[in-house]
């Protein structure tokens, strides 16, 4: 009797472990070659067909994008059926000691590909920038995700491991929101 609770149990936690991992999304920060490159394969319905599933891409890449300000441009090549967008998204850091909230614009590049079993997303080119100018330049200090989310960044002291902490979440949470809004399509 105990050999048969003892595997329920074991049984009941890994299914719990397994439902856990379908939908992740994105909670670490990669590097691929020294460079910050986020990857997420979407498991597609396999009574889609490629063709179709490319389609609900484009319409996707249309409805969300057309008007943007933010959009710095979009390609759909429909003989590779993918889809390459360079935008950027603005992040608003809590407010540090002051009281002050800093606002940091993110730029970044992401390709979204249909395969036949789904589609694979690709999040790379990621840059901040600091709406405060810096008072030894006239214009803003740019960032690059290499300096500022990797795990080795945000273990800086202080102030500065902090402020990177809290881009680091922003910036994890916008991936996962296109992650969730492509999974939703397919």
């Amino acid at each position: 009797m105990k050999k048969y609770i003892l595997t329920l149990s074991i049984l009941v936690i890994s299914l719990f472990t397994v439902d856990g991992q379908i939908d992740t999304g994105f909670t670490t920060v990669p590097l691929v070659n020294g460079k910050v490159v986020f990857e997420q394969f979407i498991l597609a319905d396999q009574g889609v067909r490629a063709d179709q599933k490319y389609a609900l891409l484009q319409k996707w890449g249309k409805e969300r994008f057309t008007g943007n300000p933010l959009l710095s441009g979009i390609r759909f090549d429909d003989k590779s059926r993918s889809v390459t967008v360079s935008s950027r998204a603005e992040l608003m850091l809590p407010a540090d000691k002051e009281g002050v909230k800093e606002k940091i614009v993110m730029s970044y590049r992401f390709d979204a590909s249909i395969t036949n079993a789904g589609c694979m997303l690709v999040v790379r080119d990621i840059t901040y920038q600091s709406t405060q100018k810096d008072a030894a330049s006239f214009f803003p200090k740019v960032y690059t995700a290499e300096q500022t989310i990797t795990d080795q960044a945000v273990k800086a002291s202080g102030e500065e491991g902090l402020w990177r902490s809290n881009i680091r979440k922003e910036t994890l949470s916008i991936l996962n929101d296109l992650y969730s809004e492509l999974t939703a399509i397919f």
